[in-house]
Formats: structure tokens, sequence, C-alpha cells
């Protein structure tokens, strides 16, 4: 009577054994860490005092921009409902740093020429 799936009743399938234990493979290390994706919406606000009042949930932050650019405010609200408002005002650039005046510098040739007429009783005066 063939009723266990053509196997007799009581008949277990053989499980996979293996003897041996299996070597593990270690998994390659990263190089240096990823850093974490942050995506920020970023709100453009009139003003200091529009980005004060600007409504953020408990426990978040928001990003704001006034409309001319000039400053940028981070909202932030903590779970007790209270708020802080970080400002960050836009500046311009550094100037360039200026140009090194290489006829201040002698080579290492006019060097070597000036001690070695030093060196022979020359020189100039």
């Amino acid at each position: 009577m063939a009723i266990n799936g053509g196997f007799p009743i009581g008949y277990q399938p053989a499980q996979l054994y293996y003897p041996y234990a299996q070597p593990v493979q270690p998994q390659p290390q990263q190089a240096g860490m990823t850093p974490p994706t942050v995506h920020a919406d970023i709100v453009q606000v009139d003003g200091e005092q529009a980005a004060m009042a600007y409504p953020v949930a408990a426990g978040a932050s928001q990003m704001m921009i006034s409309k001319d650019e000039t400053m940028i405010f981070v909202k932030t609200a903590t779970a007790t409902g209270q708020s802080s408002v970080d400002v960050f005002v836009k500046r311009p650039p550094a100037p360039p740093k200026p140009e090194v005046d290489m006829s201040l510098y002698i080579t290492r040739d006019e060097l070597e020429k000036r001690l070695a007429d030093l060196m022979n009783g020359g020189g100039e005066s």
C-alpha cells in the first residue's frame, strides 16, 4: 500500500547530513564606511521671523532658506515642544591667496655660483 508518497508508513526521508564542519567563508570587508545619505526638504520662507513661526513636529527638524537666499535656518523641535532655530548667514567666498613673488628667491644654481665666487675670493659689491 503506497500512502506516504510511495514510501511505507513510518518512513522518514533522509536528512542532509554533513559529517564534517563546513568552512566558513569570511565576508569581504568594505574599504571604508559609506556616509549615510541625508534627504532634506528645504522650505523657502520670507525671513527669520517666518522661520521661527514655521511649525515643526516634536522631535523633528526642518531646513529653510530665505527667499533672497542670504540665510539658511534649521528649526528643531524637542519632544517636549520646545524649539530652537539655528541661523546660517551666507557670506562671500574668501579672496584667493596672493601669488608668491618668485623674484624674491634665488635658484640652487644661482646660490652655488655665488658661493663659488665667494670661495674664490671674488664677490659682488
